[in-house]
């Protein structure tokens, strides 16, 4: 069978690119390496962007709502940000992302979970990606498989990233009761709604963060690869600092590390058959790392161009998913001065 679509990926870029593309009447096939669901290294803050993103109420899977930033600065300073309405939501990803991959599966999409790729050729008249011991073929193929991307490098549209346009981080979750939680980051007014905690200047070229869900802190902490020889000092300074300044200790569970780029969009996401979304085409906000609502967007325009590509619409191909999603977000993606920038920069 050949396909009309194989996603490569089904973290958010990848599953809302095959529900939209399932429910506009396309033969979607899903190849997701994990088995959902799955930790993942991320905070899981999301701004309000993501009501325009995501077309589908997600309330089941938010953890908190927000109602303002608080920022703590290496002078010793702290500064805090109030909204009185609604600033955004904070979501565990292994329910967030699980979520978003069943309502594929809902849509229409084949999804195969436990499929690795390991190599993506493509032809004039289709794209053969390979996944253990399976072949399968379809006409475009788009590749939401992240900053490691299988599909960029074996098509060579992205063949590594150079040590200025990647952050490394840690995460980890830490438990605690809600009660505690409220205490530290609660909304001065009483809600139920919570503060993002930003740590900056602590060290160079990235910064730390603390995200509160229900019942558990997202703690976590990135910065340019150019500094990573130090991360794990960082690291440990920052969950010390935390626990000494709010009287807890902090017991860090699933522990995981993760790359992220911080450059913007990529020179060429895309070739004849093939589009790049997500972290994979760098749809990634360069001053904070942000890139679940930037992942969600690219996903839906990927999967309207498929679309019409497809049904052979006159001047639609692979370019004009590029063209698309510069001009909806690509200058969104890169500020004047990004936390996470080398001094040759």
């Amino acid at each position: 069978m050949v396909y009309d679509l194989i996603v490569v990926g089904g973290g958010p870029a990848g599953s809302t690119c095959a529900r939209r593309a399932a429910q506009l009447g396309l033969e979607v096939l899903v190849l997701e390496k994990e088995k959902h669901p799955r930790r993942k290294a991320c905070g899981g803050g999301l701004t309000l962007r993501i009501n325009d993103a995501l077309d589908l109420d997600f309330t089941q899977v938010v953890e908190r709502e927000l109602c303002g930033q608080r920022f703590y600065y290496s002078s010793g300073k702290s500064k805090t940000y109030l909204q009185p309405d609604l600033g955004g939501y904070t979501v565990r990803r292994e329910d967030f992302d699980h979520f978003l991959l069943q309502k594929a599966t809902e849509a229409g999409a084949t999804v195969q979970q436990g499929a690795r790729v390991t190599d993506v050729t493509e032809e004039l008249n289709q794209v053969v990606v390979v996944a253990g011991k399976e072949s399968y073929s379809a006409k475009l193929v788009v590749g939401a498989d992240g900053p490691n991307s299988t599909v960029a490098r074996k098509t060579g549209l992205k063949t590594r990233w150079d040590d200025n346009e990647i952050a490394l981080c840690i995460e980890a979750a830490v438990p605690m009761d809600p009660s505690e939680i409220l205490r530290i980051v609660g909304d001065p007014a009483g809600s139920e709604r919570i503060t993002l905690e930003f740590y900056i200047g602590f060290l160079p070229k990235g910064y730390a963060w603390a995200f509160a869900k229900k019942n558990e802190f997202s703690f976590g902490i990135g910065a340019l690869v150019t500094a990573v020889s130090s991360l794990k000092v960082y690291w440990r300074k920052f969950v010390t600092s935390f626990e000494e300044r709010n009287g807890v200790k902090c017991n860090l569970v699933g522990q995981t590390a993760a790359r992220i780029p911080v450059r913007g969009i990529i020179e060429k996401p895309y070739s004849n058959r093939i589009m790049l979304i997500g972290d994979a085409g760098g749809f990634v906000k360069s001053n904070t790392g942000e890139g679940i609502p930037y992942a969600v967007e690219s996903g839906k325009i990927a999967a309207d161009v498929a679309v019409d590509i497809i049904a052979e619409v006159p001047k639609v191909n692979t370019m004009t998913y590029f063209n698309r999603a510069w001009n909806s977000m690509g200058q969104d993606l890169i500020t004047p001065h990004p936390l996470f920038l080398d001094e040759s920069q």
